[in-house]
């Protein structure tokens, strides 16, 4: 493991060495996040807003650059489900509306490609891996019966905040455009690992990412 994490300081210090000025920069904006699930008779998710920001580093090699960055995400979703066996009084089933909240640090590290670029505008596109370590977590849950009544009787939930992982991989892929010192991306996060930690259910978060950036150097 030494070995390796050595080999990688080396190329990137290399890398560092023969690229041209890079550039330095915070950015920051909104998400709206999806769950997937094989599921999808049992579960059903809505989108929510969510925010993000964080500072970057956009090494350039000509036309292609790297671009690592740390972000704070906070990411927000929602999720409607039956909770079964469970029954009320005239025997119809008790739904679930859950909001589920997530706080991550995400760490993405791009390969980028310059379609247009000249001193005044840029137009790139990029894609490129990323990991997500929780930080905070949080679930809300409001039950209803099939008159849309709330339940307040005791519910098992399947989906509990214990059970959502603590490290979960993605894959981006976007846009962006760069006008003087200004930067704006939009991009796409496919959740590539499971968000839930349990073998009976699979979720993966799929999120759309709209940021506006601003380049110090």
């Amino acid at each position: 493991m030494r070995k390796l994490f050595l080999v990688f300081a080396v190329v990137l210090m290399s890398s560092a060495l023969m690229a041209q000025l890079p550039n330095i920069g915070i950015r920051g904006g909104l998400t709206t996040s999806k769950l997937s699930t094989d599921l999808s008779e049992t579960f059903s998710s809505d989108n929510k807003l969510g925010y993000q920001g964080g500072v970057f580093v956009r090494l350039k090699f000509n036309k292609l650059y790297i671009q690592p960055e740390a972000i704070y995400n906070h990411r927000s979703t929602k999720l409607e489900y039956e909770v079964v066996p469970v029954v009320d009084l005239q025997e119809q089933r008790v739904g679930a509306k859950t909001s589920m909240k997530i706080g991550t640090v995400d760490v993405p590290v791009l390969l980028g490609f310059y379609l247009v670029k000249n001193k005044m505008f840029n137009f790139r596109i990029f894609a490129g891996p990323e990991i997500s370590f929780a930080s905070s977590k949080s679930v809300e849950y409001q039950y209803t019966t099939g008159d849309g009544e709330d339940f307040d009787g005791e519910v098992v939930d399947p989906v509990n905040v214990d059970d959502f992982n603590q490290t979960t991989w993605y894959l981006q892929a976007g846009a962006g455009v760069d006008v003087l010192f200004f930067t704006f991306d939009v991009r796409y996060e496919k959740g590539l690992t499971d968000l839930y930690n349990n073998s009976d259910i699979n979720f993966k978060n799929n999120v759309w990412v709209f940021t506006l950036g601003f380049k110090f150097i």
